[in-house]
């Protein structure tokens, strides 16, 4: 009976002990975000664009003054997109940096690894670098995604294929973890709205180049078009073996997901983008003419004058913009919860106006997904036939 009584004690002890944290009144002068991302290793270009792209925002509004007075502060840590290094992180930031959100964390396999933490500890989780599933469907209270889903990527260059050209033989070349998994449960599920199925797949190990058996896998299939899901090196040396395979027909097309970066990708390629159609979420951050991303490019300008601009770096900015925005809302005096409540009525709209019926629409942000093809030395966008 004392054993039953004292486990129940402890139960009631910490639900009040959480129930105190998530009401109690928010008092420091800093706010902290952590971020768990690639810093390093072969996929450290996304990490670091996307810290940098969310660092500048918060530089520039630190500087202004803050919210309310208060300043932001994002503590990275290195996870080499590595879910096991991305869980001890997660665990370091929440409770030896108290960070007050997650911000950003990048890839589909940390975020999937973190994201039970975060349910556990009641730690918001914002504007992460994926578009899976389990961040939009059943909805979380403390989930706000920035970025349109995988599925509405697969189902843009789907579309387009099958709708401009009459193209009915797909293919999908992914990565063999959670985030390829998504792309093809989508690429299935894309295809089967237009009466077609996947013909052919084939996957590669992460953090690797070990691309030919999928495509050999590939190879047997002829595919008219290969959609993929890979990280950006992958996705080149698979291009440049396809290229040079006599199995593989001459004017295949390529989809690339948006964790292909579009330019360093043209470069490992020599500057032969020919076939090759890119999906972003969000525009062009060299030309497009959005008022935020013309505040993106004078602020790189400012703070980073020799970095590049990139659609990563630019979907940091946003990320950033979009959590500063809830804390606006709140006014100085707010909890953990008053937060959490603010993510499901947040709906500020930060470039576009239509809604994706596969995302989570309690936030309008980056929903849409834009189409662009290398031609020329430069990139242009391709519309869909369902776009004006």
């Amino acid at each position: 009976m004392r054993y039953i009584a004292g486990v129940l004690f402890f139960l009631l002890t910490l639900l009040l002990l959480d129930y105190s944290i998530s009401h109690r009144k928010f008092e420091g002068d800093v706010i902290r975000l952590g971020m768990s991302g690639p810093f390093s290793g072969g996929l450290n270009s996304v990490g670091n664009q996307f810290l940098l792209g969310s660092q500048i925002y918060l530089k520039n509004l630190n500087e202004e003054g803050g919210i309310h007075g208060r300043k932001i502060e994002i503590i990275a840590k290195d996870d080499r997109y590595e879910p096991k290094l991305a869980i001890e992180n997660a665990y370091h930031l929440i409770e030896n940096e108290k960070i007050f959100a997650f911000l950003g964390v990048i890839g589909t396999p940390s975020a999937e690894a973190i994201f039970p933490i975060a349910i556990e500890k009641n730690i918001p989780f914002i504007g992460a670098y994926s578009g899976a599933e389990f961040l939009r469907k059943p909805q979380n209270p403390i989930v706000l995604n920035a970025r349109a889903s995988d599925l509405d990527e697969i189902e843009k260059l789907v579309h387009y294929y099958t709708h401009m050209f009459n193209y009915k033989r797909f293919a999908l070349f992914y990565q063999n973890d959670a985030y390829g998994m998504a792309a093809l449960h989508g690429a299935q599920s894309a295809l089967a709205r237009e009466n077609l199925i996947l013909i052919g797949e084939g996957s590669y190990k992460r953090n690797t180049l070990s691309v030919g058996n999928a495509l050999y896998e590939i190879e047997q299939t002829n595919p008219e078009v290969i959609l993929m899901a890979g990280s950006t090196h992958a996705v080149a040396e698979f291009i440049k073996r396809a290229r040079k395979s006599g199995k593989i027909r001459h004017d295949v097309k390529f989809g690339l997901s948006s964790f292909v970066e579009p330019k360093p990708l043209i470069e490992l390629l020599h500057g032969k983008g020919e076939g090759i159609v890119f999906a972003q979420v969000v525009p062009s951050p060299w030309t497009s003419e959005v008022t935020e991303v013309q505040e993106y490019r004078r602020l790189m300008q400012k703070y980073y004058p020799k970095e590049a601009l990139s659609h990563v770096s630019l979907e940091g900015y946003f990320a950033a913009r979009m959590v500063s925005e809830v804390f606006k809302s709140l006014g100085k005096t707010f909890t953990k919860n008053d937060f959490i409540e603010a993510l499901g009525t947040f709906s500020k709209t930060l470039d576009e106006n239509v809604i994706s019926k596969n995302r989570d629409e309690r936030c309008k942000c980056l929903h849409n997904v834009h189409l662009s093809e290398y031609v020329d030395e430069d990139f242009y966008l391709v519309r869909s036939t369902n776009e004006e």
